[in-house]
């Protein structure tokens, strides 16, 4: 067991996929103050157990880029359940416009991921998920919300206690201080092709959220029980982290 900068050896076994629900994304395998001594393992979706006072950042999914020399947004890249990329999870590959094309082991298509048109984007996130037979999801940007067609519904408050709950049981001080204003990005499915589609009961259902927080990384929620395939989930994290926060570098 390694801990050192460079350390590959991970102290606790993975969960099944599907069992995640909480995760970040990146190197890191020990969430404690001094740097060195987080130490570095494979990139990868990580979930966070306790082991002897510890806190372990735990890999579930390893990240494998499809072309190493170009950043994932670019050249595409696949999700394995190992490190040694023997149990493929999905492929997530650019088709050269404004989406990403996931796909499964044997190639059936499990969804998108999109980016907003310019149009949209003071209002919307720019990566949003598009699955067959279900109403897009989406993130309104929090100063939209309230604005015509842009309502996340009643899930909103329900999802806002779970992430609540989530951030103190992680040790936020988010959480805790009475002055912080909580605005996570919460993607939802959007209530315009809900009800073009007639499915009332899923009208702004919640279904991932990122907490905005001061840490050097993000944590995402993503709803236990929901038709979101949670490997769009992952493809949508892993695909923002890089982006945005370099995540594939760190």
């Amino acid at each position: 067991m390694a801990f050192g900068r460079n350390g590959r050896d991970e102290p606790l076994e993975a969960v099944h996929w599907d069992e995640i629900t909480q995760f970040t994304v990146g190197r890191m395998m020990r969430n404690t103050v001094r740097k060195s001594k987080r130490g570095e393992g494979a990139h990868a979706v990580r979930f966070m157990r306790t082991h002897g006072g510890d806190e372990y950042m735990v890999p579930g999914v390893y990240i494998v880029p499809l072309e190493p020399a170009r950043p994932l947004s670019k050249g595409g890249f696949r999700l394995f359940e190992d490190e040694g990329s023997r149990q493929l999870l999905c492929t997530v590959l650019p088709d050269g416009s404004d989406r990403y094309q996931v796909t499964d082991v044997a190639g059936r298509e499990l969804g998108s991921i999109r980016r907003a048109p310019v149009t949209k984007r003071l209002t919307q996130q720019s990566l949003w998920i598009e699955q067959p037979g279900c109403p897009a999801i989406v993130a309104p940007r929090n100063w939209a919300r309230g604005g015509a067609g842009a309502s996340l519904g009643r899930g909103v408050g329900h999802v806002l206690d779970g992430v609540v709950d989530s951030l103190l049981s992680f040790g936020s001080d988010e959480a805790t201080d009475s002055g912080a204003d909580l605005k996570p990005v919460v993607w939802a499915v959007d209530a315009e092709a809900a009800e073009e589609r007639g499915a009332d009961g899923e009208y702004g259902e919640a279904v991932l959220t990122c907490p905005r927080t001061t840490k050097s990384h993000n944590w995402y929620f993503v709803k236990r029980q929901s038709r979101l395939d949670k490997r769009l989930a992952f493809a949508l994290v892993v695909l923002r982290e890089s982006e945005a926060f370099g995540a594939d570098r760190r």
